[in-house]
């Protein structure tokens, strides 16, 4: 299998981490958001399969660098997170 990260982007405060990527399995690109949260030694994190329009619409939403807060990453995770297909779950390892 053929697997390549060829974009992600992330958001980090000290509450909260998210973000959206693509990646490239076996010349399909497969789309991912991501949602975790820190403690003091390490993330926790959820990585789910969305789609390209979910993707398209996240890039709308949320440019690469904002300003990230509890209640903007639990918006993002209840719409592109919960509910989609579990592609990742782990500690300290983002994609």
């Amino acid at each position: 299998m053929n697997k390549e990260k060829e974009y992600s982007f992330r958001v980090i405060s000290n509450q909260v981490r998210f973000g959206c990527g693509y990646r490239t399995i076996d010349g399909k690109r497969q789309y991912f958001a991501w949602h975790g949260y820190p403690d003091r030694n390490s993330d926790y994190f959820t990585t789910s399969e969305i789609s390209e329009s979910e993707y398209n619409e996240i890039n709308k939403k949320y440019p690469k660098e904002i300003i990230a807060n509890r209640e903007k990453a639990e918006v993002f995770r209840n719409k592109y997170v919960d509910g989609h297909p579990v592609i990742l779950e782990g500690w300290d390892r983002l994609l």
